[in-house]
């Protein structure tokens, strides 16, 4: 994840525990990029137009920078193009377009990007991830229900041993096991985040 984002582990590390600094800019849109490769559901990547995402994916692996980005789209500051990426603030449907046709034209760079840091990085592709996705789910007869407050007690535990003393020197097996377990965990914070939005709209 740092040698993807371009930072030292010890920012990661901070990311991760939440002191100090956040990531912010063209660091928030790599690690948007990277968390989505390894299965994460990044709910900013899931809201996002489909021409905004694919641009930002063209920073995110690294084939435009965010100020070479900005400059493309006619933007005078890169914090108007990471606000726009972000949501905060719209766009014309000229710089829309903009978007789109950069996309197209770097398409193929960009899918080559994809495949280097899978390889370098040890990421599945979208089919593997998804596999894998479905091979942790039982099937109706084999579905037991689920023990709700066993489950969360699990967490807690797990939670409080990693806040204690944090993992180190992890092997590749390892790290698998971490990926899986983060993009499930991922996932149910999503449906709980939108199951909380769905009630406060109702």
């Amino acid at each position: 994840m740092a040698d993807f984002c371009g930072v030292q582990i010890d920012s990661v590390t901070r990311w991760m525990y939440g002191t100090r600094s956040l990531p912010d800019g063209e660091h928030f849109i790599k690690l948007m990029c990277y968390l989505d490769a390894v299965g994460y559901k990044v709910i900013e990547l899931e809201r996002m137009p489909k021409a905004r995402r694919n641009f930002l994916e063209l920073i995110g692996f690294s084939i435009l920078s965010i100020e070479q980005a900005a400059e493309l789209l006619g933007y005078a500051s890169v914090s108007t193009l990471f606000q726009v990426l972000r949501g905060n603030q719209g766009a014309s449907e000229d710089k829309d377009q903009k978007m789109w046709n950069a996309w197209k034209e770097k398409r193929e760079e960009l899918e080559r990007s994809k495949e280097k840091a899978r390889e370098l990085y040890c990421l599945g592709d979208e089919t593997e991830i998804s596999q894998k996705a479905e091979s942790v789910k039982p099937s109706r007869q084999q579905a037991l229900p689920v023990r709700h407050s066993a489950i969360i007690s699990i967490m807690e535990g797990l939670l409080a041993l990693l806040e204690d003393k944090p993992l180190e020197k992890l092997s590749k097996d390892d790290l698998a096991v971490v990926l899986r377990l983060s993009a499930h965990l991922s996932a149910l914070s999503s449906q709980l985040i939108m199951s909380d939005q769905q009630k406060r709209g109702d």
